[in-house]
């Protein structure tokens, strides 16, 4: 899917719709293509033909509009997590569930892999407290899916999170890239990368469910 095709996931809500919900929408766009220190409350008010004031109305601090923006991708990244998970499955075919909804996720919403990119790297809430660690509680989801996979049982727990970020790191570097390697290799060229990684990560992941402790 390409990038302007996935940008109308995120067209802005009719002007009848929560102002407040517009401007997270215009948050999102630009805490993806700029940062958070490049982006700024007056451009973000801008982009809706808004004051400064009247979006610090809303959030008093542009730390506060960051945060509820990381809160947003937290939570549907994981209902997103979950939703691959089926009942009826096994421990293991409901991780590579979990894991390959991500992935999938991921290349529907290159915006918020853009902004998780860049909060995992730059760590701009130093001073966040502890319950507002959002994607603490996503990444713990994953790890507390690996623990049920009883073959697993030998493995320690940093071991199974340092395997999983891994892989979600991978997951969201490559579709950040996406674009530039679709201007590299043409949109076919890409495709066939596309194509290739995707079968790539479902690998990892039943790599990672048939180690063994000598592996």
């Amino acid at each position: 899917m390409g990038q302007e095709e996935t940008s109308r996931r995120y067209t802005r809500p009719d002007s009848s719709e929560d102002t407040r919900e517009r401007l997270l929408v215009a948050a999102l766009e630009q805490f993806a293509e700029r940062g958070f220190y490049g982006a700024s409350i007056a451009q973000i008010a801008g982009e809706l033909d808004l004051t400064k004031q009247a979006l610090l109305y809303y959030f008093k601090r542009k730390e506060d509009l960051y945060a509820e923006v990381l809160k947003r991708i937290a939570d549907e990244l994981l209902a997103v997590t979950y939703a691959g998970v089926k009942e009826d499955d096994s421990s293991e075919q409901q991780f590579e569930g979990m894991i390959m909804g991500i992935y999938t996720s991921a290349k529907e919403r290159p915006l918020q892999s853009r902004v998780l990119l860049r909060e995992l790297m730059d760590n701009q809430r130093r001073d966040a407290p502890a319950d507002k660690w959002y994607l603490k509680t996503w990444l713990d989801s994953i790890v507390d899916q690996l623990d049920k996979v009883e073959s697993l049982a030998w493995m320690p727990t940093g071991q199974k999170f340092a395997a999983i970020y891994q892989m979600l790191a991978a997951i969201e570097y490559f579709v950040v890239s996406g674009p530039t390697l679709s201007r590299m290799y043409g949109k076919d060229g890409f495709a066939t990368i596309s194509d290739a990684y995707t079968i790539e990560i479902r690998e990892q992941v039943r790599g990672l469910l048939a180690a063994t402790p000598d592996s």
